[in-house]
């Protein structure tokens, strides 16, 4: 062979030598242990988990969002919670503080990386699109997709057509799904699961006919219950899930009793057209007897179901008479009802006070005094407190308007009242990790930490810890506008 075409094979055998290496080797320091993809986290890498901003350095000055990892980036933020939801880029605030063309989405200030120059267009799209496709990690894992049976929290969000749904677990939001069906069906009020946790149904403050119902393993529509047109601000569903209760705040009202299997009403309960503004609606089955609350009045229904298709119905007196009183006077808009001592709690409005009642002989036994107009009540079976809450409390807490006021229920006394946020309304007691969710829905609050895609002042929820009877830190979630109640998995 010549020497010259000896020369040359050395030197096309050593290129080749360096351009394997330089494939096993990753272009960014980090890059490999990551966890992101490649496009994405050279983005994130380089102009996010910097120093100063986001890294293993520098995150706990920077509201402890920590992005050199894909892990960390789930870990969210001491101050918002998630800033990334799976194949929902227009609720993840990653977006909002990395864009900055209008056409894309919303734009928050600052935009990041603060004191350097913004992403790209095509930077911003590559992050959104990763986003909008689940924001895998380099094995396709997507976050919270692993375990279909999880705890959750679901969170009607009113002004944005949307239920949030928050891993009880973490402590972070998870998903949002998007509900009703944009025309009649607007405005979710009121979701809750099913207690054998296969499916949750959310209604609307519309006059509509529907009800959804999603599946609780993926959050997907399985199906809608059609109830003919009406405004079905409250629910109860069956121990064993197979039946509900949903009743119409209309005037006249009426209650539809529906086999939720076969999504299908069973029977009509009008009242001879005398319901009125229908607000809670609660089922004890060993009495097998329905309470519902109403907007107006000193009296509740007391609805003897032993034969559902058949029931009788009458209104009964809670304030100790036995005259029934249309115009406002207690207004009990929310019951609660503790099946383990057959007693039912029922928050009026307009007297400020829980009034407790025996089930058993439908009798009075007890009455708490709050300072303010009460909204939701929840329960801790483990704790035997009673959490309520009061969004229009303005003396409580300098510069805050509402608060949690806690009720033991061995003495029947309040006990503390807790600054969970701006207006609270909705709550729901996870006794397994012994907290309880607090809605904040910050509607005529101050100004939030950002817009998201369906308007500009978010709410967000709090966690109590049932334990110590205070809030958890750093756990207080932004969400999308005008959260209002709450269900729980």
């Amino acid at each position: 062979m010549e020497p010259r075409r000896i020369k040359y094979l050395y030197y096309l055998v050593a290129i080749l030598i360096l351009l394997q290496s330089c494939t096993h080797d990753p272009a960014l320091p980090g890059l490999t242990d990551s966890g992101y993809p490649q496009n994405v986290g050279t983005i994130i890498l380089t102009k996010c988990a910097i120093s100063g901003c986001h890294n293993n350095l520098s995150y706990i000055n920077s509201a402890d969002l920590n992005l050199s990892t894909w892990d960390g980036l789930f870990n969210g933020s001491s101050l918002t919670g998630s800033i990334v939801i799976p194949y929902r880029p227009d609720f993840s605030s990653l977006c909002y503080f990395t864009n900055v063309d209008s056409s894309l989405g919303v734009i928050s200030l600052p935009t990041m990386p603060i004191g350097k120059a913004p992403l790209t267009r095509d930077e911003y799209i590559i992050l959104r699109d990763w986003i909008a496709n689940g924001a895998p990690n380099t094995k396709g894992a997507i976050k919270f997709a692993d375990n279909p049976s999880r705890t959750k929290f679901y969170i009607t969000n009113r002004q944005c057509n949307v239920i949030t749904v928050i891993d009880a677990q973490s402590q972070l939001q998870m998903r949002y799904v998007n509900v009703g069906n944009g025309t009649d069906a607007r405005y979710p009020i009121n979701v809750q699961v099913a207690p054998d946790r296969k499916y949750w149904y959310v209604s609307f403050f519309t006059s509509t006919g529907i009800v959804q119902k999603y599946s609780a393993d993926n959050d997907e529509l399985t199906g809608e219950l059609n109830l003919g047109s009406g405004t079905w601000a409250s629910f109860v569903i069956t121990s064993d899930s197979k039946y509900g209760y949903f009743a119409d705040n209309e005037i006249p009202g009426r209650i539809e009793y529906v086999d939720l299997q076969n999504n299908t009403v069973l029977a009509t309960y009008t009242f001879g057209g005398n319901f009125k503004y229908l607000t809670s609606i609660i089922l004890n089955e060993q009495q097998k007897k329905l309470y519902v609350g109403t907007a107006n009045g000193n009296f509740i229904y007391n609805i003897d179901i032993t034969n559902p298709l058949s029931p009788t119905i009458r209104e009964m007196a809670i304030d100790g008479t036995n005259t029934i009183h249309y115009q406002s006077s207690l207004d009990p808009i929310q019951l609660l009802a503790d099946i383990n001592s057959n007693t039912c709690y029922i928050a009026c409005q307009a007297s400020n006070e829980i009034r407790v009642f025996d089930m058993t002989h439908d009798s009075l036994t007890c009455i708490i005094p709050l300072e303010e107009s009460p909204a939701f009540i929840s329960y801790s079976n483990v704790a035997h407190k009673l959490f309520v809450s009061c969004p229009d409390d303005i003396t409580t807490f300098s510069g805050n308007r509402g608060s949690v006021s806690v009720i033991d229920t061995k003495t029947n006394t309040a006990i503390k009242k807790i600054n969970s946020g701006y207006q609270p309304y909705g709550m729901a007691d996870d006794d397994r990790d012994n907290i309880i969710a607090v809605v904040n829905s910050n509607i005529s609050g101050p100004g939030s930490h950002h817009a998201s895609g369906c308007g500009t002042k978010n709410g967000n929820v709090s966690f109590i810890d049932i334990n110590t009877l205070t809030l958890i830190p750093n756990k207080q979630l932004i969400m999308a506008v005008f959260p209002y109640s709450i269900g729980y998995r």
